[in-house]
């Protein structure tokens, strides 16, 4: 995953642009970066980790600029091209799922990757670069782009002019705003709450736009099929505060919690959410079901989100340093757990086993989502098909590996319902073909 962001300003744009990439720091954590013009040139700097590490107080009174991009994301970026029409740097949310070939293609017609040792070095986002810097123009690349890629992208770009801001097929969100003298797109609008931005409007799937002084100009609509919203963001991805596609993301997670609780009524003393992620859905249980809402687990506020990061290892380890149990609270106590997904099912175990050892006298646990049957395609993070718990065995098995009193997911009925949108327009492909839960 990664999160974009972009702000044209009539003044100093730097303090926008670090709080506006700032706030989809949940979004990724291995690399972070800032682009801006300094009315001289355009400038690029990237580093690996968190952006309020490598970007301190001291570095950003060193900028200005009054255009600028920036990035947090699972690979280094932006990155900078020279491109026909003048230099570009790009910052790119999304997965190209045939790498391979498309970096292939680009080899054979005469592409050059310097400063790679090989070619596997090359990141999507580099690729992507080449490809559009080689056409005429930023629309004609991104049209390219998708004449030629499978996946899908969210991609903002900048130029000494403005900034050009493309999205795919719906997967991975965009959206514009506004305020007194300036424009602003990002992943999320999370970024604009803080930053006084207002939402103008989602970029459209297929659409370029192009932010300059002057406003915010649709270039082209692509006419790709078919759109598919990224469902993920409202279970999981996205910051609650955000507003997705016209849906706000703790509304929406509510509404699942609400749908679970009627689906699936259980006599339990409390209700939990596995925080930060399971929150509001556990808020929307415990609301609808008239259970009191109770964390068991509190998340230590200096841990790092344990989905994002690249390696399983390293996503277990962080799930089991990051929450700190209440034994006051567990002991003797019925719990609904409630959790976003279950991938492998090994965080599940851990925490159920924690809860027994404590003293909880049952666990019961409530998925907001359906089943996962099959790597995600258009994101990184799960790496292989049979990585999923559910492709491997049916749900009641499921449960007795995790020692679960009971154990109920989302149904596909239920995102419909929780999100507006029909079945047809989310992008389901991650839960297709599983049995049970999902019908």
């Amino acid at each position: 995953m990664s999160g974009i962001f972009g702000v044209v300003s009539d003044k100093d744009c730097i303090r926008d642009l670090f709080l506006g990439t700032f706030y989809l720091q949940h979004r990724a954590q291995d690399y972070c970066g800032l682009a801006f013009n300094d009315a001289k040139a355009l400038e690029c700097y990237t580093h690996k980790g968190l952006l309020r590490q490598q970007f301190p107080k001291e570095a950003l009174k060193e900028m200005k600029g009054v255009i600028g991009i920036g990035s947090v994301s699972s690979e280094r970026q932006p990155v900078s091209e020279l491109s026909r029409s003048g230099a570009i740097i790009l910052a790119f949310d999304g997965n190209i799922i045939n790498y391979s070939e498309l970096k292939e293609q680009l080899l054979s017609e005469g592409a050059s990757f310097s400063g790679y040792k090989s070619p596997e070095e090359v990141s999507d986002t580099v690729l992507i670069s080449k490809l559009v810097a080689r056409e005429e123009d930023f629309v004609s690349g991104i049209k390219k782009l998708v004449s030629m890629m499978k996946g899908d992208f969210a991609i903002v770009a900048l130029t000494k002019n403005g900034i050009y801001a493309a999205r795919g097929w719906g997967r991975k969100p965009l959206i514009l705003g506004q305020k007194q003298g300036g424009y602003a797109v990002s992943s999320e609008s999370n970024s604009f709450v803080n930053t006084g931005i207002e939402i103008v409007r989602d970029v459209e799937p297929g659409e370029i736009v192009f932010l300059s002084p002057e406003g915010i100009k649709s270039l082209a609509k692509l006419d790709l099929k078919p759109i598919k919203y990224g469902t993920f963001e409202w279970v999981y991805t996205s910051h609650p505060a955000s507003v997705i596609d016209g849906k706000n993301v703790a509304e929406v997670r509510m509404e699942i919690g609400r749908l679970l609780a009627e689906k699936y009524p259980v006599n339990a003393d409390l209700v939990s959410p596995v925080p930060n992620s399971g929150r509001w859905h556990a808020l929307g249980y415990a609301k609808a079901s008239g259970i009191p809402y109770e964390e068991v687990f509190i998340r230590y506020d200096y841990s790092d989100r344990s989905y994002t990061p690249q390696e399983q290892t390293t996503r277990d380890e962080e799930a089991r340093t990051k929450l700190i149990t209440i034994k006051q609270i567990i002991e003797g106590k019925r719990i609904i757990l409630v959790d976003d997904s279950i991938v492998r099912g090994t965080q599940t175990l851990n925490k159920v086993e924690r809860l027994k050892q404590l003293g909880a006298k049952e666990v019961h646990a409530m998925i907001a989502c359906p089943p996962l049957m099959a790597a995600c395609k258009y994101g990184k993070s799960t790496k292989k098909d049979e990585d999923c718990i559910a492709r491997r065995m049916p749900l009641e098995q499921i449960r007795e590996k995790l020692k679960l009193d009971s154990l109920n997911y989302a149904t596909f009925e239920i995102l419909e319902k929780a999100i507006g949108y029909p079945r047809e327009k989310l992008c389901l492909e991650c839960w297709d073909g599983c049995t049970g839960g999902c019908k």
